[in-house]
């Protein structure tokens, strides 16, 4: 059975309540930047309440905006490529990272690497999918404004 698709008022709802979240989780991560927090990352946490904060602001714009909509996708897609570039290349454990002299003092489990593998593979094309959205989104503003 097909879901009856949202009204415009609940499209216009539930986007203002994804990015008010997504705002939250911003200014909860902003608060810890620089802190000792154990376990929890707050560079993740920024990125992806930026992330969840464009994917609500374009529930907010109405269809007829394309041009807008277009561009909070890209924006959306470029924070969840920062996101991954952050887990796949940023700083790690130092039991996890290489040695700037040596490239072989990696010490990781055999079993980590297929998975290290596709984090890095996934972060590669979300990057691309971020420049591909950033230039549809370039094309989508020319092609309205000609019109």
């Amino acid at each position: 059975m097909a879901a009856k698709p949202l009204s415009r008022r609940g499209q216009f709802t539930v986007g203002v309540l994804v990015v008010a979240a997504g705002l939250c989780i911003v200014a909860l991560a902003a608060n810890y930047i620089g802190k000792s927090t154990g376990r929890f990352d707050p560079v993740v946490g920024l990125i992806a309440g930026l992330a969840l904060a464009f994917a609500g602001a374009i529930l907010v714009v109405p269809e007829r905006q394309g041009r807008t909509r277009a561009w909070f996708g890209a924006m959306m897609i470029t924070a969840i490529a920062l996101l991954f570039d952050w887990l796949a290349f940023g700083p790690h454990e130092p039991r996890e990272a290489v040695a700037l002299g040596n490239a072989a003092a990696v010490r990781m489990h055999f079993w980590q690497v297929p998975g290290r593998i596709l984090l890095v593979s996934g972060a590669v094309l979300f990057n691309l999918m971020a420049l591909w959205a950033w230039f549809r989104a370039r094309r989508v503003r020319r092609k309205t404004a000609r019109a």
